[in-house]
């Protein structure tokens, strides 16, 4: 994806507002997101999409022993991302094609991104590679097995080119479970009358 693509414009000119515009948004994803974490505090922790670094900064409030890699197409957001101060690492990428080596994270999580990658596979194969045999992945995105969901996807992908498309819970398991990951835990549910989230916990399958 170039320089130009729909996404890294989009989110090239959001990255000022982005934290502001969206805070309610920002407030249920990541909570979601951080929910399921059971961590030692020093573990190695890669965010793909990482926008404005927000969930960098809550995570190394919690556990400042972390060490986080935040990953995003767009350098606006990471810029936004270091001004935070959170002193994590950030990557310029793309997270179907992760300049990271194999096996190095401990935890991966993908929260409020997926719905905008044009390769969700690859980008999952991605994210089992870089982790560990004992890591974990961490996705949240939007659900559409709300209906209010399915009507919002259909609406973004006439109106806003960055979009890509959303998944019902059933359809994004089996995507985990196809690019090498054993689904550990699924849930979903309403935080409005518009959103529904669903999250997802997979572990590195070793049949693979």
């Amino acid at each position: 994806m170039t320089e130009h693509s729909p996404v890294r414009r989009s989110y090239d000119s959001l990255a000022e507002s982005y934290d502001t515009r969206w805070r309610k948004y920002i407030d249920a994803t990541l909570a979601m997101a951080i929910e399921p974490l059971q961590l030692a505090g020093d573990e190695h922790v890669l965010d793909v999409g990482c926008g404005t670094g927000e969930l960098e900064r809550r995570l190394l409030e919690r556990w400042p022993m972390l060490r986080v890699t935040g990953v995003d197409l767009s350098p606006n957001m990471l810029r936004q991302a270091a001004e935070k101060g959170t002193g994590a690492a950030t990557v310029a990428a793309e997270a179907h094609r992760l300049p990271l080596r194999d096996t190095s994270f401990d935890l991966a999580i993908c929260a409020n991104a997926f719905h905008y990658f044009r390769q969700p596979d690859n980008a999952l194969a991605e994210m089992r590679r870089v982790l560990r045999p004992a890591g974990r992945l961490v996705l949240v995105d939007w659900c559409d097995d709300y209906l209010s969901c399915k009507l919002c996807s259909v609406w973004l992908r006439w109106t806003d080119p960055a979009f890509h498309r959303t998944y019902t819970q059933r359809a994004c398991r089996q995507m985990l479970v196809q690019n090498g990951f054993v689904v550990a835990t699924a849930s979903h549910r309403r935080i409005d009358w518009l959103w529904g989230l669903m999250c997802l916990t997979g572990v590195p399958s070793f049949n693979r």
